[in-house]
């Protein structure tokens, strides 16, 4: 495919141009002129993107948004002339509810002037022998490169004969085991599954002596047949300190019966304490509602007293306002009634008289007739111009007369609220005196009810005095058998803990058991990762074997370019790559720009000579490299060079 002519409208900082390219076209100019967007265009025709290799730039005009940016190419394919296009239209749709409106974009394609689908313009062009896939690897000379190590290898890989991977490990020396799981699974299914298991392996190596370390901890040294004589002596004190509690239960009876009946004599007192705290607090409780609700209504005078004052400026506002518009109104009205109407305007033109067609004045009666016309015109624009004057006057008049009543009226109603107002701070007055009246009185009532006077409580007071006098003297066979009872207690919780003490000492065998099953699965998992680590040693010689086989013819179909697929780490394991070299360094390694850009020119020129496709290649940076440098391709090629030009230049070979 070669490119005859480009043109373009309406696109980035190009209005309207037209551009006829040769087997090597120079477009050159200063920065900033527009040569970038040449190149640009070209590839948004053919993928969205814009030479940088941005997708869906942005290819509008600056703060031009009525317009169709149109890309339009005059081709030879094959031999047979082609004209592709493609146009962007923009629609804005209405504002939603949040006043946003929502821009979209939209590309249109045409082949031959017949309109296409995108999906029928690239079948289409398909057919033709163009290989949209391959077409920026092919023509762009920074597209190749910037891809995935993997996709390089890929297509180069296409440009040999390849061996299949059964193939490469049967003739690679150690890798038998490699050979045969080929017969069942894919090279890279193969390193996934033992990189896998190597990890898992790994973590479990890991975590397994920390496993064990744990268990060893969980670990008891206890004698057992010590503790078994702990557990028999403490059965024995239990047995013993029962036999002890029998005869402190006589005085525990009668202990717990002089306890109920205290509590009896309590209780009463108690609700006797009860009554009067009732009493004391609804007593309370009615003065202090009395300075809640006054509390409460001096908040809503105060309310309404602040909103009576907003409201008063807000119609004062309003009423100058008003005012100033009634001035201007008054002026309007002054200017309309000293508004005259202008006969300096209506002055007969003598030429009237005149004929336009023979230059001949017009007979005595026909001018006459002109004449009064020309009266009769003036005098209807005079009326005119007198009913319109009327009818504005009267429009000022009665403009004037609503914002003077809506002056007084605003006035009249400053006057009401100002009445509200004093209302409003005399009802404030008396709720500060309700809530102060209640304050006072709630001031000389006492928090604790005053039971001095009460004889009942004074005479159960004395009562319970003497019971609790009584029960002293009781207590000491109740707190015997009380002691006696927290000693079993005791004893009981030695015995449990001695009781665990034997049941973890009988665990040590099992733990032993559990440690030697996991020192088993260690060495298992330390030979699966040795097993895998084996296999995925023989998938690198297998690779680096594939490598060796096929970089050699790989190098045979570049130029300038050789390219290094394999390599060894610092650690000395080998890893695949795919690093393009240039007079044996590595791009960007004391390669000067003019050397690498001929080197991305082979890549395209070789590559398209491998598969048979023939692309324009637009190169960006064309003055870093001198013209008896430029590589001889059979593909067309378009320089884009920075030039002292002020103006776009071509130069078409």
């Amino acid at each position: 495919m070669k490119i005859k002519e480009l043109r373009i409208t309406d696109f980035k900082g190009i209005k309207e141009a037209e551009y006829k390219f040769g087997k090597i076209t120079k477009i050159m100019a200063m920065n900033g002129i527009g040569k970038t967007s040449i190149a640009t265009a070209w590839y948004w025709l053919w993928s969205d993107k814009d030479y940088e290799l941005h997708s869906n730039p942005n290819v509008r005009p600056y703060n031009v948004e009525e317009c169709i940016p149109k890309v339009e190419a005059v081709l030879d394919i094959n031999g047979i002339e082609t004209m592709v296009s493609k146009q962007q239209k923009r629609a804005v749709s209405k504002p939603d509810a949040r006043g946003i409106s929502k821009v979209t974009l939209t590309n249109t394609y045409e082949i031959n002037s017949v309109p296409k689908t995108e999906r029928d313009f690239r079948s289409y062009l398909e057919e033709m022998g163009i290989n949209f896939d391959k077409f920026l690897p092919l023509s762009h000379p920074d597209v190749f490169t910037s891809q995935k190590v993997n996709d390089m290898r890929k297509v180069l890989f296409e440009m040999v004969e390849s061996k299949s991977d059964k193939e490469v490990a049967t003739l690679t020396e150690g890798c038998a085991e490699v050979a045969a799981l080929l017969d069942k699974y894919k090279f890279n299914e193969i390193e996934a599954m033992h990189k896998a298991s190597r990890k898992k392996a790994e973590e479990q190596v890991k975590a397994i002596p920390n496993q064990i370390i744990g268990l060893e901890k969980a670990k008891v040294g206890y004698d057992v047949a010590e503790l078994e004589l702990q557990s028999n002596c403490l059965r024995e004190q239990i047995s013993e300190k029962q036999s002890l509690i029998e005869n402190g239960n006589s005085a525990s009876e009668k202990y717990k019966k002089a306890s109920t009946e205290l509590l009896k004599v309590q209780f009463e007192i108690n609700d006797i304490n009860r009554k009067a705290c009732e009493e004391l607090y609804l007593e309370r409780k009615k003065y202090q509602d009395v300075a809640d609700a006054a509390d409460m209504g001096f908040d809503s005078a105060e309310r309404k007293h602040k909103m009576a004052i907003m409201d008063i400026e807000k119609l004062k506002s309003n009423i100058d306002r008003n005012e100033t518009e009634r001035k201007k109104l008054v002026k309007k009205y002054q200017d309309a009634v000293a508004t005259e109407f202008d006969d300096s305007r209506w002055v007969f033109d003598e030429e009237s008289t005149i004929c336009p067609n023979c230059g001949q004045t017009y007979p005595e009666d026909h001018i006459d007739q002109i004449r009064v016309d020309f009266h009769h015109k003036k005098e209807d624009a005079k009326k005119k111009f007198q009913i319109e004057t009327q009818s504005q006057i009267e429009v000022i008049s009665s403009m004037g007369m609503e914002l003077k009543n809506t002056i007084e009226r605003d006035t009249k109603t400053i006057k009401d609220i100002e009445l509200e107002i004093e209302q409003y701070k005399t009802e404030k007055i008396q709720f500060n005196g309700q809530k102060t009246k209640a304050l006072e009185k709630l001031s000389t009532l006492q928090n604790d009810p005053d039971l001095s006077d009460n004889q009942e409580y004074e005479v159960l007071c004395l009562k319970l005095h003497s019971m609790e006098e009584a029960l002293k003297a009781m207590e000491s066979g109740a707190d015997y058998s009380n002691v006696i009872k927290a000693e079993i207690r005791q004893l009981k919780e030695e015995l449990e803990i001695v009781q665990a003490q034997i049941s973890k000492a009988s665990n040590n065998v099992d733990i032993d058991e559990q440690i030697i099953a996991l020192q088993q699965k260690q060495r298992e998992y330390e030979q699966a990762k040795a097993d895998s680590e084996k296999i995925l040693y023989q998938l690198s010689l297998v690779s680096k074997k594939k490598n060796e086989l096929l970089v050699g013819e790989i190098n045979s179909k570049f130029t300038v370019v050789r390219w290094e697929l394999f390599a060894y780490q610092k650690n000395g394991e080998y890893k695949e790559c795919c690093i393009p070299l240039v007079d044996g360094k590595r791009f960007g390694e004391s390669t000067n720009t003019g050397r690498e850009i001929i080197a991305e020119l082979d890549i395209c020129d070789s590559l398209q000579k491998f598969f048979g496709i023939s692309l324009p290649v637009f190169l960006d940076r064309a003055e870093s490299i001198n013209d008896d440098r430029i590589p001889n391709m059979d593909c067309q090629l378009v320089l884009l060079k920075v030039t002292e030009d002020p103006v776009l230049r071509m130069e078409v070979a």
